[in-house]
Parts: structure tokens; C-alpha cells; sequence
């Protein structure tokens, strides 16, 4: 489950040190107060999240789940622990409860490009792909009347995604293409059809995809753990990974 949570950063703690955190976490955590305090020492959220990622890879979610709950509550501004939360209630299989973070993203942020895209896989999967479409062509239609062209694009990237899930691979393809002329600076379209290709063992065109890709991608996107990761069920890339 880790390659989806590769976002937290890894430190070189020695186990004692990660050992020392949690127990002062956890014990924060079971106070009747908020964290507030503690969280704003920037090394304390350094220790959290390395201690969350522990977690994960102990395989701990339920205690994981109940660290994320408490940071929440204590910073209900700091959208990355609510998309953190969303991602682990999917993987716990809560998926009314992650679709509810999402939609109190959304509620705010109706373009943010991770919780359209962490919903929009939730909803496929509870079998409402004619509504995912119709909230993304909504998404689309915002954007567009904003003028606000790069949430606009990764909308389109989104909506490309879906039709590959729904088998629609040719359409995704095309819609793909679009978006690589109209800038063939953006990575993130050679990396899916790359990934399509791979898919349906076109290796020749797959490696070539990937070449157009590694050209432009940022060094500190990390190809390997998406390649290890489902196409079903990756992250893509939001804006935050352009370079």
C-alpha cells in the first residue's frame, strides 16, 4: 500500500529515534486536547510524518487512522492531512468516509486536482462512472469560465484517466494526444500513454513514450513506484509535480 503514500518523506532515523517519536506522538494523541501546539514545530511534523509512514509499513492503519483523525481536528486548514485520511479510508475500504473528506476538500476547493481525482476513482468503483463524468465535464466547464487554464488541463488529464477505466482505451488515447500538442511541455501525458502502451504490451512505443517523458520530468518524480502501482489506482500528476 505504500506507493501511495510515497508523497511523506523518508528519514534516516535509527529505530530508537522513530521509537521516541511515536511514543511522544502517541501520547499526544491520547490527551483530551488538541495538537495544535505541537504542530507548528516544523521538525514535530517532520517526526509525525515519518512516524506515520512507520505505521503504513508496519501495516498499522487502524492506528495510523487515528493519528490522521486527532491532526485533523488540530489543523483543519492543512489540507494535506484530510487528503492523507481520504487516501487511507479508500485503502481501508471506508469509502463513504473518504469520499466525504474529499467532498469537504471539494466544498472549498472545487478544482483541487487530487480530491477530483481521489473522488472520481471512489465513485467508479461504487459503479457511478456516468457521474463521474458529468462532475468532471462540471469541473471542466468552471475552469474553463474562471479562465483558469492549467486546472482546466488537469481536469482534461482526469477525465482521460476515467475513459481508460472504463475501457474506453482509444478515446484516452486521442484525448491524450490533444493535451501533448497543446503542450508538449507537460510530462505527465507521455507517462500515461507510456503506461497504456505497457499495458497492452506495445513495448516499442511504450519505451518511447517513457523517453519523451524522463526528458521533461521533474528529477524528483519518482517513476519507479508508480510503475509498481496499478494504472487503476495511481496517483496521477497534479500541478504541484510540473516543473
Amino acid at each position: 500500500m505504500m506507493g501511495k503514500f510515497r508523497a511523506l518523506p523518508a528519514r534516516a532515523e535509527s529505530p530508537m529515534v522513530l521509537s521516541e517519536e511515536s511514543a511522544t506522538l502517541e501520547e499526544k494523541s491520547e490527551e483530551s486536547s488538541p495538537l495544535p501546539e505541537f504542530l507548528e514545530n516544523s521538525e514535530a511534523v517532520g517526526a509525525l510524518k515519518s512516524v506515520l509512514q512507520q505505521k503504513l509499513e508496519d501495516g498499522e492503519d487502524g492506528e495510523a487512522l487515528k493519528v490522521l483523525e486527532r491532526i485533523v481536528s488540530a489543523q483543519p486548514e492543512v489540507v494535506e492531512w484530510k487528503f492523507l485520511m481520504a487516501r487511507l479510508l479508500g485503502e481501508m475500504g471506508e469509502t463513504d468516509r473518504a469520499r466525504d473528506v474529499f467532498e469537504e476538500i471539494l466544498a472549498s476547493n472545487p478544482l483541487s486536482f487530487e480530491a477530483l481525482f481521489g473522488n472520481a476513482l471512489l465513485m467508479d468503483q461504487c459503479g457511478e462512472g456516468d457521474a463521474v463524468i458529468r462532475r468532471l465535464e462540471d469541473a471542466l466547464r468552471t475552469a474553463e469560465n474562471e479562465n483558469k487554464l492549467k486546472e482546466a488541463r488537469d481536469v482534461r488529464l482526469i477525465m482521460a484517466q476515467m475513459q481508460f477505466l472504463r475501457k474506453n482505451v482509444d478515446e484516452a488515447l486521442r484525448s491524450y494526444e490533444e493535451l501533448e500538442k497543446e503542450d508538449p511541455s507537460d510530462f505527465r501525458p507521455y507517462f500515461c500513454k507510456g503506461m497504456i502502451y505497457t499495458l497492452q504490451d506495445r513495448n516499442e512505443e511504450a519505451r518511447e513514450q517513457f523517453a519523451k517523458y524522463r526528458e521533461r520530468s521533474p528529477k524528483k518524480f519518482e517513476v519507479e513506484g508508480f510503475l509498481q502501482t496499478p494504472l487503476s489506482r495511481m496517483k496521477l500528476f497534479g500541478t504541484d509535480s510540473e516543473s
